[in-house]
């Protein structure tokens, strides 16, 4: 059956799910994730069509802001999360097809995956899903459900059989070098990628989002209410 998508339009945000193909790892080292990223920042930009296959710059590496002066955005990128098999991004509409645009331009990082790992055909499962986020309740839930996702690494039948060891689950996602959870508490290695003022308006703090995620992790009944509510959306 044929994944139906919302009309993309400017000024509103879109939670987007990238998949391998019959569940092809996308990432298989460090460097892999870090080239998706600077992907990211690369082609979110009406002028660039690509930037080559070569080494990254030192900029995405060290994570220096770049400080280009006359990009015109696509999307504003406001949240992220990089699995080894699928891809998570929230991401607000520029200008007309902004978001189709720029995900046809990731395809770039597509090419230079099979170059490098010596295999060839599509990488990601076409076509990507997308969910229109309509209000603030939504939106709070789309980005925790977002930045949970690598719990799946370190426990993996979480959503069904709770989180048995609170403590690790927590320290490994504000570790998580892949998501963007670390930049909303102040931790993030790529501040060139994305700016997370906006939902600090939301709940006035970075220490207030880590509480509601906090909160999610320890507490069951709050993980399963949790959980029930994001049925509602299709985020899957």
């Amino acid at each position: 059956m044929p994944v139906k998508r919302p009309q993309f339009v400017n000024e509103e945000i879109y939670h987007i799910i990238v998949r391998g193909i019959t569940g092809q790892k996308t990432f298989l080292e460090e460097k892999d994730y870090l080239r998706y990223l600077y992907s990211l920042y690369r082609f979110n930009d009406k002028k660039i069509a690509d930037f080559g296959l070569g080494k990254l710059p030192q900029e995405a590496i060290l994570g220096r802001e770049r400080g280009e002066e006359s990009r015109e955005l696509l999307v504003e990128i406001l949240g992220f999360c990089l699995m080894p098999n699928h891809i998570h991004l929230l991401l607000r509409q520029f200008t007309d097809k902004g978001i189709s645009l720029f995900l046809q331009k990731m395809g770039g990082y597509a090419t230079y995956f099979n170059k490098k790992h010596r295999r060839f055909g599509s990488l990601f499962q076409r076509p990507f899903k997308a969910v229109h986020i309509k209000n603030e309740d939504q939106l709070l839930i789309v980005i925790t459900y977002i930045h949970l996702n690598p719990i799946d690494l370190i426990e993996y039948n979480w959503k069904t059989e709770g989180i048995t060891n609170s403590l690790k689950v927590l320290e490994f996602l504000e570790s998580y070098s892949w998501s963007s959870y670390p930049h909303y508490l102040g931790k993030g290695k790529f501040p060139w990628l994305i700016n997370p003022a906006f939902l600090n308006k939301i709940l006035e703090s970075p220490e207030n989002f880590r509480n509601f995620v906090k909160a999610r992790i320890f507490h069951k009944a709050e993980l399963n209410n949790f959980l029930e509510k994001t049925k509602n959306f299709s985020l899957e």
